[in-house]
């Protein structure tokens, strides 16, 4: 399972619990979205959980993200290697949907495992490796 360039990805134990999940300062209560996010192959980072907001599109959750990461995000220069955001069966998330319309759609849930990768598609891909935060956390989405 992976990302880029076929890079093997090893299943990891997360480096914090989904109750301390990062980045809850500043969003509402009702828009926040808890993700169990997974970082490029390549950093060698031990998955972490984020809270992002419901209301944000997945461009910009990508921007977030990568930020309090200290991933490197090139998205904005032409012909860079994209960062691109996968659920955990694989799937790219469009850049400019809301997190709201991916809950919506069925794309994506509250607490569902996500990957941060620089890639179009994930190459030996295997969701097994992905743990989700469902039902670790009291209020893991809440869409209205």
């Amino acid at each position: 399972c992976g990302g880029g360039g076929g890079a093997e990805r090893k299943k990891l134990k997360h480096s914090n619990k989904a109750e301390a999940a990062i980045g809850s300062q500043g969003i509402p209560e009702s828009e926040r979205m808890l993700l169990s996010l997974y970082f490029p192959v390549t950093t060698n980072r031990p998955p972490e959980f984020h809270v992002v907001s419901v209301r944000w599109s997945v461009g910009r959750v990508i921007d977030v993200l990568s930020d309090r990461g200290n991933i490197r995000n090139n998205n904005n220069q032409p012909g860079a290697t994209r960062l691109n955001l996968f659920t955990k069966t694989g799937t790219r998330l469009d850049t400019s949907s809301s997190m709201e319309a991916m809950v919506l759609q069925d794309k994506l849930g509250g607490g569902d495992a996500v990957i941060l990768e620089y890639a179009d598609t994930l190459t030996r891909h295997n969701p097994e490796h992905f743990q989700s935060a469902k039902g670790k956390s009291g209020k893991d989405c809440t869409v209205q």
